[in-house]
C-alpha cells in the first residue's frame, strides 16, 4: 500500500487531506488548527477539550453520546500539541468504515458533520461559555500539566526545553502557565474561540473509504461562513549552539535525570532532514546506537538512555536515567559517543540496522487509519506532504557520508541535571 492522499484546498489556509483506503475495518476523520505559540496560550489548549464535550445541537455529554452511539459507537478524542512553534488543537473522530454501515450511509460524512456542529457551533450564551463547563475544563487540563510534572522523565525533558529554548517561543508550554489557566472566563475562551476560526491554519484528516467529494462539498459550506485570514506561522530555528548552559536541580527522587539539549545545525525542518533523522537514531535510537550499545551495556552508566529528534524545530534531546553521583561520567560517555559519530566510527551493520528499523516503523503507519492521520496531521505546515513509504524510499538511500556530514553540524546548547534525594518511592524509568 502506499496510495497517496488527496489533498484539496478548501479556504484559505484550509485544506484537505484524504486517503482512501479500504485497508481498515475503522475510518478516522480529524480536524487540526494550528496558532502561532503566543498570546493566550491557556485559553486556545482548553479549546479543543471544551469542544468536544457539547454543541448547540447536543448541548450536554449525556446526548452527545447518545449520537455517538448512532454512529456505531465512535469515539472521539481532543488533544493540545506544539508542532515546531505551533500550538496544535486537534479534534478527532473514529468509527466504522463505510462499506460497514447497515443501510448504506456515510459515516464519515457524519462524523465529519458532527466535528463541524461541535467546531463551529459551541453550546454559547452571550458570547461565552458557560462558567460550569469553564471550571470543569480549567480543572482538568491543571490535572493534565500536573500528571506530566508528576512524571520526572517527563518534567526533566520539559525543563531542558524550556531552558534550552527560553528566548524562543518552543520554550512556551503547549498548556500556558498554571496562573494563566486559572485566570480564564467564559468571555476569553470565547474571544480564543473566534481568532481560531479565523487565523489558524486547519488541515482536516481523513483515512477510509468515505467519500471525499461529499466530505469537501461540507467544509467548504461550512468554511464560506467565515471570514478567514490565516496566521503566517513561523519557526525560528537556531543552527549552532554558543557556549553550554548548565542547570541543576534537585527534588525528592530516588533515580537522577540527565537531559542534554543539542542543536540539529538545521536551518529550517526540511534542512537535511533525512539525513540527520538517521544520525540521530544511530547516536541514541534502538539497541544498535551508540547510546544504548555503549553508555547503557557496556558501561553501565544508566537505567535507559536515548536520544530524539524534533525536526520541526531542529534540537535533539538527550534522556537518561542515572545515579546522581554518576553525572559527569555519563554526560562525557554521551559526548564521546556523539563525537564517536562525528568521526565516521560507525559499523556498517550499524547503518543497515538502523535504516531497517526506521523503515519498520514507517510502514507500522500503515497499519490503523489514526496512526495515518497522525502521519499527515505533521505536514500540514509543509507545502508538499509524503507518504510513509516514501519517506522510507529516502531513509533507505542514505550514506554513511550524509550520516557523518550531519553529525558534525550538532552542537550542544543545554545540559539539565535533576538530582535525586533518593528520598523517592520507586524508580521512574
Amino acid at each position: 500500500m502506499d496510495n497517496k492522499p488527496i489533498v484539496k484546498t478548501i479556504a484559505p489556509g484550509v485544506r484537505l487531506c484524504a486517503l482512501q483506503t479500504d485497508r481498515f475495518k475503522t475510518g478516522c476523520v480529524s480536524f487540526s488548527m494550528a496558532l502561532p505559540m503566543e498570546g493566550n496560550l491557556a485559553a486556545n489548549a482548553v479549546l479543543p477539550y471544551i469542544l468536544h464535550r457539547s454543541c448547540r445541537k447536543y448541548p450536554d455529554f449525556s446526548v452527545l453520546n447518545a449520537k455517538l452511539a448512532e454512529l456505531y459507537g465512535a469515539v472521539l478524542t481532543a488533544g493540545v500539541a506544539k508542532l515546531g512553534e505551533a500550538q496544535l488543537l486537534t479534534l478527532s473522530l473514529t468509527a466504522i468504515d463505510d462499506r460497514f454501515a447497515l443501510t448504506g450511509e456515510s459515516i464519515a460524512q457524519h462524523c465529519t458533520e458532527l466535528l463541524l456542529d461541535l467546531i463551529f457551533d459551541p453550546d454559547i450564551q452571550a458570547e461565552s461559555f458557560s462558567d460550569a463547563a469553564v471550571q470543569r475544563e480549567k480543572r482538568l487540563l491543571i490535572e493534565r500539566m500536573e500528571s506530566e510534572l508528576n512524571d520526572k522523565r517527563v518534567y526533566a525533558l520539559r525543563r531542558c526545553e524550556a531552558l534550552m529554548c527560553s528566548g524562543e517561543r518552543y520554550g512556551l508550554s503547549k498548556y500556558g502557565t498554571k496562573e494563566e489557566i486559572e485566570a480564564l472566563t467564559g468571555k476569553k475562551i470565547f474571544t480564543a474561540w473566534q481568532n481560531m476560526l479565523k487565523t489558524a491554519v486547519v488541515q482536516i484528516d481523513m483515512a477510509g473509504t468515505g467519500a471525499h467529494e461529499r466530505i469537501a462539498e461540507a467544509l467548504q459550506m461550512k468554511f464560506a461562513n467565515i471570514e478567514r485570514s490565516p496566521a503566517d506561522i513561523k519557526t525560528e530555528f537556531i543552527k549552532a549552539a554558543k557556549e553550554p548552559r548548565k542547570t541543576d536541580e534537585k527534588l525528592p527522587v530516588k533515580q537522577g535525570k540527565l537531559v542534554m539539549g543539542f542543536r540539529a545545525g538545521m536551518e529550517n525542518a526540511l534542512d537535511d532532514v533525512t539525513a540527520v533523522k538517521v544520525m540521530t537514531d544511530i547516536f541514541g535510537g534502538g539497541t544498535y546506537s551508540k547510546l544504548f550499545a555503549n553508555v547503557r551495556e557496556k558501561m553501565s552508566l544508566c537505567y535507559y538512555c536515548s536520544a530524539r529528534l524534533t525536526h520541526q524545530k531542529g534540537v535533539i534531546f538527550v534522556q537518561s536515567g542515572i545515579e546522581s553521583d554518576k553525572e559527569q561520567l555519563a554526560a562525557q560517555a554521551i559526548l564521546d559517543q556523539l563525537d564517536a559519530v562525528k568521526a565516521g566510527d560507525i559499523e556498517d551493520s550499524d547503518l543497515k540496522a538502523s535504516k531497517m528499523s526506521i523503515c519498520d516503523h514507517l510502514r507500522s503507519v500503515e497499519d490503523s487509519p489514526e496512526d495515518l492521520v497522525v502521519w499527515y496531521a505533521s505536514q500540514m505546515m509543509k507545502p508538499d506532504i509524503i507518504t510513509p513509504l516514501q519517506e522510507a524510499e529516502k531513509i533507505e538511500k542514505i550514506t554513511m557520508e550524509q550520516v557523518v556530514i550531519a553529525a558534525q553540524r550538532v552542537t550542544l546548547d543545554t545540559i539539565y541535571m535533576l538530582t535525586g534525594t533518593g528520598e523517592g518511592t520507586g524508580d521512574e524509568d
